[in-house]
């Protein structure tokens, strides 16, 4: 099968991303509910993750022979990725366990801006305008979302940690693009994640004996399936580009958090809410045919 880079679709890539930003915190919302009715660590339940992801995409990828003729150079990309994506889930549910869902959300995106600056400085990307005035608008709508007038707790140093990962994954996934097949990618990812976390996680993991297991599983497959579609999105445009579209993520954090979680949403976040989906739209009319 080979890794080439299929023609450039940015439409499609800003629906991928999208795709596998309302799904990812799916994950994090079900990783919360466990880490209040269980004893599991927050590197037990990310290192949970990778396993069940894991387990379900390694033995589709090597059926489908993605992983044929890849060598060294696809085990370097896939395991930064996975020490990265690693790094961000674990920070993030460490800060779930004491900071409110969206309250997180909104310091993890830090990330989309740090991804357009390096994907500038380290790929190259050609970066305009409209560019930086959507990750400034997504931005304020965090800003929003969040209220700074508001406590400041120690967890939400975690979700800021967890948002520079995060936005070192995105340029990373960019890095990688094309290189291998979509599921041989995130094969890699996962796999590496899993060896990474694994002194940490599966001595926490196995005391409990597999409290949650149906809640454990699902956190993976959506973990997993979001995944899929950014390195999907990521080959059909770059790091800059697709950066604002990150902040979807927010908006489905914050339906969970009121409809799920039963999470106040004042008049303040909704504003918020209403400029990061204006972000995020910002971004489809302009660029329709240009590769990034």
């Amino acid at each position: 099968m080979s890794g080439r880079t299929p023609g450039p679709q940015p439409l499609t890539g800003v629906c991928l991303m999208a795709l596998g930003m309302v799904l990812l915190p799916v994950g994090d919302a079900i990783a919360k509910h466990l880490s209040a009715v269980t004893l599991y660590s927050g590197a037990a339940l990310a290192w949970s993750r990778f396993v069940v992801g894991a387990l379900l995409v390694v033995p589709v990828a090597w059926s489908q022979g993605a992983f044929r003729g890849l060598g060294l150079g696809f085990v370097g990309r896939q395991t930064l990725r996975g020490c990265l994506i690693a790094t961000g889930i674990t920070c993030m549910i460490v800060a779930l366990e004491t900071v409110p869902l969206a309250d997180a959300y909104g310091l993890f995106f830090i990330g989309p801006a740090l991804a357009a600056l390096l994907g500038v400085v380290l790929l190259g990307e050609r970066t305009g305008w409209a560019d930086w005035a959507a990750i400034g608008l997504g931005f304020l709508g965090v800003i929003l979302v969040v209220d700074p007038s508001g406590e400041f707790r120690p967890g939400m140093f975690w979700a800021l940690g967890g948002g520079m990962a995060f936005g070192g994954f995105l340029v990373a996934t960019r890095w990688a693009s094309g290189t291998a097949p979509p599921m041989a990618q995130l094969a890699g990812q996962l796999v590496a994640g899993l060896v990474l976390l694994a002194p940490l996680g599966l001595p926490g993991f196995l005391d409990h004996r597999l409290d949650g297991f149906g809640w454990i599983l699902a956190m993976g497959v959506s973990s997993a399936t979001a995944n899929l579609f950014q390195i999907l999105a990521f080959r059909h445009a770059g790091a800059a580009y697709l950066a604002p579209i990150v902040y979807v993520q927010i908006v489905s954090a914050t339906a969970i958090s009121v409809w799920i979680l039963n999470d106040p949403l004042d008049g303040l976040a909704a504003a918020g809410l209403a400029v990061i989906v204006s972000a995020a739209l910002f971004k489809i009319p302009w660029r329709g045919a240009v590769q990034r």
